[in-house]
């Protein structure tokens, strides 16, 4: 059936995340935690479906991850993420481009056999892809097109795996941020669901403090001032 395999299918392409992928995960957990740590940001760049909603404002969520909305945000220090199934798309790699110009490190989450694909129409004018605007490339796998199973007789495969391992791959480099920041003394400040008893209390008076300070961790002042 359609689920059994989508899951026989999609769970071989996250174990690789925890084996191939851990070197640039690691490089990708350190440079969030350096931003972070730096009194910056991590910028999730709208280059997705939809990893830029899921890193941002959420309970175990870092207060210090925000939606890229314009460029102009970014600041030296920071670090960039950029999420896409294929990164052949003019916006995902202007937006690498503006990055790495205005100083910040850019962590690509892609599909390399996709990008990669000669096949594939390059949007920008440079004739790019993301991944050669990178700093950092976490490779998802998957297959080309990102539909996985061809389940529809003369249509397009369907069921695309680059959501499933762009989260996967994405808190994986959360987590590896938040032991660096914990092990540095500067534990980032976190989102708790306010669906638990206290939470609105608990979260009103930190990010009152982030939005004051600018900091996105539990210790001295900010260096810069918070965006409006």
């Amino acid at each position: 059936m359609g689920a059994q395999r989508y899951l026989a299918t999609i769970l071989p392409l996250i174990e690789r995340l925890g084996t191939e992928e851990i070197g640039a995960i690691e490089r990708a957990g350190e440079a969030v935690a350096a931003a972070i740590g730096g009194g910056g940001r991590v910028w999730m760049a709208r280059t997705s479906h939809a990893l830029h909603d899921e890193a941002t404002h959420r309970a175990g969520g870092l207060m210090a991850v925000h939606v890229l909305h314009d460029p102009v945000a970014i600041q030296p220090g920071d670090a960039v993420i950029a999420g896409t199934n294929a990164g052949t798309t003019f916006l995902a790699v202007e937006t690498a481009r503006l990055a790495r110009a205005r100083g910040a490190t850019l962590i690509a989450l892609t599909q390399m056999p996709y990008e990669a694909h000669p096949d594939v129409i390059l949007e920008h004018p440079s004739g790019r892809r993301l991944h050669e605007e990178a700093d950092i490339v976490i490779d998802l796998g998957g297959a080309v097109g990102d539909g996985e199973l061809p389940l529809i007789p003369g249509a397009p495969a369907v069921l695309p795996s680059s959501g499933a391992t762009g989260v996967v791959a994405l808190w994986m480099v959360f987590g590896l941020a938040v032991e660096r920041l914990v092990a540095a003394g500067t534990p980032p400040l976190v989102w708790q669901s306010i669906q638990l008893p206290g939470a609105a209390e608990r979260n009103a008076p930190v990010l009152a403090g982030y939005r004051r300070t600018g900091v996105g961790y539990e210790a001295r002042e900010a260096k810069r001032e918070p965006d409006a």
